[in-house]
């Protein structure tokens, strides 16, 4: 308990009035002690400045992080020009739908941004072909990706495409995908892309463009850093 000097005022003119008895001789000390000990008690329950900065920093919720991401997905696609009539096409004609060769795609990427909105960021994919013949891609793309509160995230894509191996050509890319978060850092992520790729000449065509939308599905790891 505080006593203030309006709370003793009473007390010290009831002990004035009775300077000469008992009682007031026992409640005038009492009271003086009050006195001295009011103003420290109520030094103590203010905090000191710095402590309170500190506390109102702790509170603060961060307004920027960066965060890796690193993926591990297997797909298939459907190419929608099959010029050569590959053996895995679906229709009659050179047009006809055909499958590509399911592959591997490994992926790497960075973001920078708010925690609970839209992060802007690199990405680079490498996909490699695991039947068939030996085939390779390098994409390294723009990346815009949303993680909120919940176990979700989702993210686009979009950048050029390189095939390196068996014959070197390039495209461009553009991929939609979603993670669904197991753990903090581990979700189920699956993508929808679209490639569109040059190759070589038919007898119809100087130039052949082979557009192809594939589906994969794996694993993503995400790594948040805060500042």
């Amino acid at each position: 308990m505080v006593c203030s000097a309006r709370m003793l005022a009473p007390w010290a003119r009831r002990w004035r009035r009775r300077v000469g008895s008992p009682a007031g001789s026992r409640l005038g000390p009492l009271c003086a002690l009050c006195a001295l000990l009011a103003p420290a008690v109520a030094h103590a329950e203010d905090p000191a400045p710095d402590a309170a900065a500190e506390l109102r920093a702790l509170e603060r919720t961060p307004d920027f992080e960066w965060r890796l991401l690193g993926s591990l997905e297997l797909g298939g696609g459907l190419r929608f020009n099959n010029p050569y009539r590959l053996a895995t096409q679906l229709g009659q004609t050179a047009r006809s739908v055909s499958l590509t060769a399911s592959y591997a795609d490994l992926g790497a990427g960075v973001t920078f941004g708010p925690p609970d909105g839209l992060q802007h960021g690199v990405a680079v994919h490498a996909s490699f072909a695991m039947v068939g013949i030996p085939q390779a891609v390098i994409t390294p793309t723009y990346l815009l990706a949303y993680r909120g509160p919940r176990a979700f995230m989702g993210y686009g894509r979009l950048g050029p495409s390189f095939i390196l191996t068996p014959d070197p050509t390039v495209g461009g890319e553009a991929a939609g995908g979603f993670a669904w978060f197991l753990t903090g850092k581990i979700a189920i992520a699956g993508e929808l892309v679209f490639d569109l790729y040059y190759g070589a000449g038919t007898n119809q065509v100087a130039v052949a463009t082979y557009p192809i939308l594939s589906g994969q599905l794996g694993l993503l790891f995400d790594q948040e850093f805060l500042p």
